[in-house]
């Protein structure tokens, strides 16, 4: 009988030496999880973003070109109404509309390959003026036209590349010190996970052990 006590009293000492690593490691492990799992959050917000911007990059950077070609490709058809509808009507003064035209063509030329904004501002400023000569050289025939259309295709454009050049000049974020950081994390939060196992598993034993006795 006091064999079964003391062997009790030295079962549950035992028991209270792995209750005591426990309390410590789950502590560590709960403030440590709760870190791991806001670090990976933050982690993944921060990947999703830079993706979605060079997603966006990506299609700015040919969309403000297509723009720039589709408001060519409307320039082009409502002059060549016009100018067809002046020969016929043999309007004095469609040289006025094809010289507009090639103007603004330089123009379009300049557009396709500009990479810089302002430069592209002052050519879009440039064939404004010449639509406006247009539409008034156009009403001198007896024609109702607009080059509104054509305008806001260009403005659209227009946003579109100071878009682009506002995200190619955001500061660009590096997740590589947070990926350090969570690595650093996860070793230490694996090395407790299995140390909490290894002394629950030590419990069960030796609880299993003292009832058998």
């Amino acid at each position: 009988m006091i064999e079964i006590i003391e062997t009790n009293r030295l079962i549950e000492q035992v028991v209270d030496k792995h209750d005591g690593f426990l309390k410590t490691f789950n502590s560590e492990f709960s403030e440590l999880d709760g870190k791991l799992n806001a670090a990976r959050e933050q982690t993944m917000e921060i990947k999703k973003e830079i993706g979605a911007t060079e997603a966006r990059i990506t299609v700015l950077n040919e969309k403000y070109f297509l723009f720039f070609h589709q408001a060519k490709k409307q320039r082009e058809e409502l002059f060549s109404k016009v100018i067809e509808k002046m020969r016929s009507a043999k309007a004095p003064n469609i040289h006025d509309i094809m010289r507009i035209s090639g103007k603004i063509e330089e123009f379009e030329k300049r557009l396709q390959n500009s990479k810089n904004i302002e430069d592209e501002e002052k050519i879009i400023v440039e064939i404004k003026k010449l639509l406006y000569d247009f539409e008034s050289q156009a009403r001198k025939a007896g024609l109702i036209v607009t080059g509104k259309g054509i305008v806001d295709i260009l403005n659209e454009a227009n946003s579109s590349h100071k878009e682009l050049i506002s995200l190619q000049n955001k500061p660009k974020q590096d997740t590589g010190a947070r990926d350090k950081q969570i690595n650093e994390i996860e070793g230490r939060h694996n090395w407790l996970k299995r140390r909490i196992e290894s002394h629950n598993n030590a419990v069960a034993y030796w609880q299993k052990q003292k009832g058998g006795i």
